[in-house]
């Protein structure tokens, strides 16, 4: 994008009722005549006391759309909550919606299963796509959508108490430093527009990349009568996330840093440059503590955290026998015996390859990877003290790694999780 008349100058004034019909409601926080300014022929909110670090071009949304898609794919749907099994949410808030993918996508999911009468609310501080230019513009053609103009660090929001019965949070985690520093505020807003029962829920990525280091999945077992419950579900999600090409995270999944040269600087700049706006460079370590610590108000806490590797890994494609580990560092001794691996017992170790389906998860995520990178290009030319040449110069090389060349091959991936919580039906405060 180059210009600013591909993006959508401001909101306007409408009604806060929902309806078939899109509406808009007026700004309830001063935003500049031109929202939007161009830097490095990169998009960005004109706000100077927004930190957020991303720009907000068409590039920048197709790659948060991928990242939705991808994570529709391994969730399962468009929330993990199993409240909305059978009874699908009636009122729904995406908070920082942005192009609002997810409430589109999420509006289609439940349609197909014929619930086509839920009511969605978009809430962030400018309107990317549809609303300044026609107040009749919605994510899709059948919703019932209203679009709310706020900055999200002005409370309260402009929102009824108890109004929604599922708050969708994603990928807000670098739109302001508030989460960070003072998440107490957010949970005040979140519970008081959240009906008694409703669910809040919450999808993130880390912004940083960790090494999915040989390991074993847990073996299958036939379930028993007397058979932990909560066992069987974790046997199923790590079936279900393998089909996927995923791996479910567990407190013993082993995780080192990066091999990856790009990466390993790429993770140092990453860290610096965010902790010096306020902002966490893995968010995924938070969100669960929040939630706990909200005991008073939530119940029924929810995670699932999965490693989504970058492409095939050479230890699943050698299989895992023969795996030895040297300064903290893993590295393929396969010890081939005609051309297949062994592992340390002398047994054969299948390796096997990647679908179709499990190779394309990965490599969006992978892209999704990169896109982030390039993203942050003024924060990480910053924190590396690299001159536009010099920068230009090491993304393109990276891109070539990474895209080209299997840089991601020793278990390099992207962490991913969501997070649930109900409202309590009434509160002990």
């Amino acid at each position: 994008m180059t210009s600013n008349e591909n993006l959508i100058p401001s909101s306007a004034e409408g009604s806060i009722a929902p309806s078939t019909t899109s509406n808009s409601t007026k700004p309830s926080s001063s935003v500049p005549a031109k929202p939007f300014i161009i830097r490095n022929n990169r998009t960005y909110i004109n706000e100077p006391s927004l930190l957020y670090p991303l720009p907000v071009d068409l590039a920048e949304l197709h790659r948060q759309s991928l990242r939705t898609l991808m994570l529709f794919q391994l969730f399962g749907g468009p929330t993990t909550a199993p409240e909305f099994s059978n009874k699908p949410p009636s009122r729904v808030l995406e908070v920082g919606c942005g192009s609002a993918f997810w409430s589109m996508m999420c509006h289609r999911y439940f349609a197909q299963h014929g619930h086509s009468s839920i009511s969605f609310t978009g809430l962030d501080i400018v309107p990317l796509v549809g609303s300044g230019l026609d107040q009749n513009w919605k994510p899709d053609k059948d919703m019932r959508w209203r679009f709310v103009q706020h900055d999200m660090r002005r409370r309260p929001w402009p929102l009824a108490d108890n109004e929604f019965d599922l708050i969708m949070v994603k990928d807000v985690s670098l739109a302001h430093s508030t989460f960070m520093r003072d998440p107490q505020q957010l949970f005040e807003e979140y519970v008081r527009i959240l009906k008694p029962g409703g669910v809040i829920e919450f999808w993130e990525s880390d912004h940083t990349i960790r090494m999915l280091r040989p390991h074993v999945l847990k073996t299958p077992v036939v379930a028993r009568a007397d058979s932990d419950s909560d066992s069987d579900d974790s046997s199923e999600e790590e079936d279900d996330a393998e089909k996927l090409g995923a791996y479910v995270m567990t407190n013993n999944t082993p995780l080192s840093a990066p091999l990856n040269p790009f990466l390993v600087e790429y993770n140092g700049w990453a860290a610096k440059g965010l902790d010096a706006l306020g902002l966490s460079a893995v968010p995924c370590t938070l969100i669960g503590p929040y939630l706990l610590q909200e005991a008073d108000t939530l119940m029924e806490v929810r995670s699932k955290r999965l490693a989504v590797p970058l492409s095939e890994i050479r230890w699943e494609r050698e299989g895992v026998g023969g795996v030895v580990t040297k300064d903290g560092k893993s590295y393929i001794d396969s010890m081939k015996r005609g051309g297949r691996p062994v592992d340390a017992r002398g047994d054969k170790s299948r390796g096997k390859g990647l679908t179709a389906a499990q190779a394309a998860l990965r490599r969006t995520a992978l892209e999704t990877v990169v896109g982030m990178i390039l993203c942050l290009e003024p924060v990480l030319r910053e924190v590396s003290g690299k001159s536009q040449d010099e920068w230009d110069g090491w993304s393109g090389k990276m891109m070539n790694d990474l895209l080209r060349e299997g840089g991601t091959s020793w278990g390099e991936c992207l962490e991913v999780g969501a997070w649930s919580a109900r409202k309590k039906l009434t509160s002990t405060v």
